[in-house]
């Protein structure tokens, strides 16, 4: 069962509202060795080939999301670090069709018992000085670090997913509730939307904290507008997706150049990229040229990646991967999986981020982590003071 929310016209359905995915038809579960359809292994490894065949013959939706972790199964990349998360690196719904839902009450609220940050604020502050190392060296011009938050407690998902709705509502909500896991993405940020032969990407660099008070909220958004340093960090990003899109499309354009966008707990800005699709390519081909997507890995890609893997604790599982619609004429949707919650049992699990430039205040970057996990964990009844 796969629950979808869009704020606007903008988002996954080009509907504003709720919509639910139930009782699908088929179930594709990737991991690291082994590829399930419906609990039945298949010898695989090209596993968006088979999703891409179910959904021409059958015409069918699919819904769910590829982790991050994604790219060690593209590149048979082997790594010392276990995902601890046990999440699939694929996880897929196949639906026939979809419903629109009212918005439902609940009134139950989690209770946290016990919060722990996997990564400390010293021993991130000592990972920004050493990715800025590299970026001395030459070895990319910006990176993005993450930590993750470790939660215990007792977890209400349904509310959770739905109180995150009211606290902060974006275009790209996604709650996946199954039996041994589940996932709530509260994601504001388009990775890839293919509609007809356009395809368009909208990378997400630079953030300012929200505060109660309009007018310091009116100088917080002129302040990142302003920032020298947020309008050259989204460049950076900008200008590797618009390389990622040009290896396949024509005409690839740069449209709305350091938009702000606002939410309930932050300022975001954005950009808008676009080309025109002139050949038939697969969704395989598509991802294997954009994936991850570049906001969430830094530039050049490959070598940010491969220092992500170094400094990081914890791998990332769906986190900075994409959450996915695909429809049954093979257009789609996918958001960067950010603003997740993964949830195991009694345990849920947070992943925050941040963009590191050659100028970065290490501190400053720990405190955007944590403005970024506001929402999640105000949904989860608890609260973080940044």
């Amino acid at each position: 069962m796969i629950y979808l929310f869009s704020h606007s016209k903008n988002g996954w359905l080009k509907q504003e509202g709720l919509f639910l995915f139930e009782k699908p038809i088929f179930t594709l579960k990737v991991y690291k060795n082994r590829v399930y359809l419906n609990n039945r292994i298949l010898k695989t490894k090209r596993p968006l080939k088979i999703a891409e065949s179910i959904i021409k013959k059958q015409k069918l939706f699919a819904v769910g999301f590829i982790s991050y972790d994604y790219n060690d199964f593209i590149l048979s990349r082997k790594t010392p670090k276990k995902d601890d998360t046990e999440f699939p690196i694929i996880y897929l719904e196949f639906h026939k069709a979809y419903k629109k839902l009212d918005f439902p009450k609940f009134e139950f609220f989690s209770k946290v018992k016990s919060l722990r940050f996997t990564t400390t604020e010293k021993e991130f502050i000592n990972k920004v000085e050493k990715a800025k190392e590299y970026i001395e060296n030459g070895d990319f011009y910006q990176i993005n670090l993450s930590h993750r938050i470790d939660l215990q407690g007792l977890f209400y998902k349904d509310s959770v997913f739905f109180n995150l709705i009211k606290i902060q509502p974006t275009d790209y909500m996604m709650y996946i509730k199954n039996p041994h896991f589940s996932l709530i993405s509260g994601s504001m940020e388009l990775f890839l939307e293919k509609e007809g032969n356009t395809i368009t990407t909208k990378p997400i660099k630079g953030t300012r904290r929200k505060t109660d008070s309009p007018d310091l909220n009116e100088k917080l958004k002129q302040d990142l507008l302003n920032s020298e340093k947020e309008k050259a960090e989204n460049l950076m990003i900008t200008d590797l997706m618009r390389n990622d899109l040009g290896k396949f499309l024509n005409n690839v354009t740069v449209e709305d150049l350091f938009h702000i966008s606002e939410y309930s707990t932050l300022f975001q800005m954005s950009s808008t990229v676009k080309g025109v699709l002139e050949k038939n390519i697969s969704l395989e081909e598509i991802i294997l040229y954009t994936f991850p997507p570049g906001s969430v890995t830094g530039a050049p890609k490959k070598r940010a990646m491969e220092v992500i893997e170094e400094l990081e604790n914890k791998r990332r599982s769906v986190y900075c991967g994409a959450t996915v619609l695909i429809k049954p004429n093979l257009d789609f949707v996918m958001s960067v999986a950010i603003r997740q919650i993964l949830f195991r049992k009694e345990k849920a699990y947070i992943f925050v981020g941040s963009g590191i430039v050659a100028d970065s205040d290490p501190k400053q970057e720990w405190e955007e982590t944590l403005i970024k996990a506001k929402a999640n964990l105000k949904a989860l009844n608890y609260s973080l003071e940044v």
